[in-house]
């Protein structure tokens, strides 16, 4: 018993040792929950802020748990600004005001829509809230970035949602093609087996979140993107 509880308590101390950047948040949680995680991931980024011309990533819990963006992303200069349980109407009011145009970057890296579909938002409202987004980045900022990423297509009740979340992603490629300053980039499709279901190898058991498996085939898509277009502005700030 003495035992069990010598390892509950270095448990409990080792989870309340993680940053606050590390806690993810779902669709389930609170606006205030999200809110509360939003200010600490803000107020990380104004203590130690990334200098102009850095790509910016944002975006909900897929964008968060990507913590191997920097290498994946090499040789570029990246700072991962995810807020779990996000959704795109944050992103658009919150995210691009206060974690992306005061720093200044040359291109951002938007994962939003998966919390939005789940609780029941329609594509078209992702949408607008999307050209919300980039409406204020290309009016403050008009020579920055701008690459999407798809929806990532969670496995279990998820999935059910999957013709919306089509749909999303077929409206947001589409509006990205009417710039030339955004890019729409795929990552839905990989993460698919030949049974248009999600790759189980790819998430975390009984979770909607991917394991690193799944990420590896985010950076095989990603990065041959991003990277090119990118890398020749490096060091050009």
């Amino acid at each position: 018993m003495r035992a069990f509880l010598r390892s509950f308590a270095c448990l409990f101390i080792g989870l309340a040792g993680l940053g606050a950047a590390d806690e993810v948040l779902t669709d389930k949680s609170s606006s205030a929950k999200v809110l509360a995680l939003y200010q600490k991931v803000l107020a990380g980024a104004q203590k130690a802020p990334p200098a102009p011309g850095a790509v910016i990533c944002v975006g909900s819990s897929h964008m968060q748990y990507w913590k191997s963006v920097q290498a994946d992303l090499a040789p570029l200069t990246v700072h991962n600004y995810g807020v779990g349980g996000s959704r795109m109407t944050q992103a658009a009011e919150l995210f691009v005001d206060n974690l992306v145009i005061p720093f200044k970057p040359r291109a951002v890296i938007l994962y939003e829509g998966s919390n939005d579909i789940n609780a029941g938002t329609k594509p078209e409202e992702v949408l607008a809230n999307f050209r919300k987004l980039y409406g204020k980045l290309h009016a403050a900022l008009p020579q920055t970035r701008l690459y999407v990423l798809g929806v990532v297509p969670s496995p279990g009740k998820r999935f059910e949602k999957i013709a919306d979340l089509k749909q999303t992603n077929e409206l947001l490629a589409k509006e990205c093609a009417t710039q030339p300053w955004m890019k729409f980039i795929d990552v839905t499709s990989p993460l698919l087996g030949a049974d248009g279901k999600p790759r189980a190898e790819l998430f975390i058991p009984g979770d909607i979140h991917m394991l690193p498996a799944g990420y590896v085939v985010w950076k095989s898509v990603i990065a041959p993107v991003v990277v090119p277009a990118e890398k020749p502005f490096e060091h050009a700030q």
